[in-house]
């Protein structure tokens, strides 16, 4: 029989792989009351130097945005608005949140009283007839993911006008207010390299005419998550720039191309290669809050390009390049960070004939790489296509068909659950505080892992 005092010293002194493959096999909500069984496990669980090593270990997970019809009948405008995650190790979709709420809502200025209620929407053909009866007064809602970082979530929700950082797996959430409304599109969510804060990365956007030309000018600003402050950094370039590749002309919105913050070195958060950029790597400096660049692959990169980055196992940098309706993907890592070397680590030919779906007519497919592992996923009309690193076709998830009333959102982001209860989350908000509905469908829903 083994004496208490064993169990507590095994639970203390269990290398990280063990740790690992136990909690592995558990939900955070199990985890979260296994705090409660005993001294030993509740210092082992609180422990964030563990949890956060947990985090970096667990595999990045695509995050799908949806939204589906809640009532068939149409007697109810309702629908259920959804994010869930992919596991590319089982092939099972894991809800992360989601909720019900109005199918469309109005703008208050307009006065619809005596018409008749909308229609609902099935899918993403516009109804012109529709719009032009009701103008603009009438808005279709969406759910936006636009930044993931160590498993915290930074989403909106359209009808709302509020913006959250949300961690799914404890639930903890904090407000934020819209940067809409001050002319800002955010552009990144960041750890401070020096505080260990959270801050979200903006830029504003003014036009000059140039040549008869209106050309973009761009101005970046910092938002603090706690307590909320807004400041203005200009566009502050490292001393070590030698020439601006674009940083004037600003980039796309985190929820289109998603940066990611490389925790090797300096904590810098890069973006994947935009034409604003002449194609480099921008970075920003997140312990100087300046700017600089760095070399793309030595390939030659097009407007109909897709590029994504991800980060491998051990800390090194990866781009995913891959064109619409082309079977031939790759997949970089940046070796060599000082020299800029990059390594081409796969290339991916994608076996059509198991996929005959796409090639029936011209309709637009997009693949790409979206693990180190060489995992691919292709966005279709017919589908989500789940291949493996040599092409071969693994499972099809069903999407966007007439019957189901599903409205999917392309994937941009991954997600890593976390258990660690960052500081931005205490004091736990107000009882006035608008809260959230991303929980509502979670609390008795036994299939939800999250």
């Amino acid at each position: 029989m083994a004496e208490p005092g064993d169990a507590a010293a095994f639970i203390r002194d269990a290398p990280f792989e063990v740790l690992k493959a136990l909690l592995g096999r558990l939900s955070p909500k199990w985890i979260l009351r296994m705090r409660s069984v005993c001294r030993a496990w509740g210092g082992k669980l609180c422990n964030e130097a563990l949890l956060s090593r947990l985090n970096r270990a667990e595999p990045p997970q695509p995050l799908l945005c949806f939204d589906r019809v809640a009532c068939p009948d149409r007697y109810i405008h309702l629908s259920d608005y959804c994010v869930e995650s992919l596991d590319l190790r089982s092939g099972k979709l894991r809800a992360v949140f989601r909720f019900t709420d109005n199918e469309d809502y109005f703008i208050d200025e307009y006065d619809l009283e005596g018409r008749d209620a909308p229609p609902i929407i099935d899918n993403y053909v516009v109804d012109y007839e529709r719009m032009k009866h009701y103008g603009d007064a009438i808005l279709k809602p969406h759910v936006t993911v636009h930044a993931s970082l160590d498993g915290y979530l930074l989403v909106s929700f359209s009808s709302r006008r509020r913006w959250y950082i949300i961690n799914p797996a404890t639930r903890h959430w904090v407000s934020l207010f819209d940067p809409t409304t001050f002319g800002l599109d955010v552009i990144g969510l960041y750890e401070h390299g020096r505080t260990g804060k959270y801050h979200v990365l903006c830029l504003s956007r003014s036009y000059t005419t140039v040549r008869e030309q209106e050309a973009p000018t761009c101005s970046y600003h910092v938002i603090e998550v706690r307590p909320g402050q807004r400041r203005c950094i200009g566009r502050p370039l490292s001393p070590a720039v030698r020439k601006d590749h674009g940083l004037g002309a600003g980039v796309e919105r985190a929820s289109i191309s998603p940066p990611i913050q490389w925790k090797r070195g300096k904590m810098d958060l890069l973006w994947p290669p935009q034409q604003s950029q002449g194609y480099h790597l921008l970075m920003f400096d997140t312990w100087n809050e300046n700017f600089s660049w760095t070399r793309h692959p030595p390939v030659t990169l097009r407007d109909d390009q897709h590029m994504r980055l991800l980060e491998f196992p051990d800390g090194n940098l990866g781009l995913s390049v891959s064109r619409e309706n082309v079977a031939t993907l790759d997949l970089w890592c940046l070796q060599d960070y000082r020299n800029e070397v990059w390594v081409l680590k796969h290339r991916i030919q994608l076996a059509l004939q198991q996929m005959p779906a796409l090639l029936q007519d011209e309709h637009l497919w997009i693949p790409a790489v979206v693990s180190p592992e060489g995992d691919v996923l292709i966005e279709s009309r017919y589908g989500l296509f789940h291949c493996d690193r040599n092409g071969n076709l693994l499972r099809r998830f069903w999407f966007n068909q007439p019957r189901s009333g599903h409205r999917v959102l392309p994937i941009r982001h991954v997600l890593r659950k976390s258990l660690v209860q960052h500081p931005m989350f205490r004091p736990r908000p107000s009882k006035n505080a608008a809260e959230p509905p991303f929980f509502r469908w979670l609390c008795s829903d036994p299939s939800c892992s999250w």
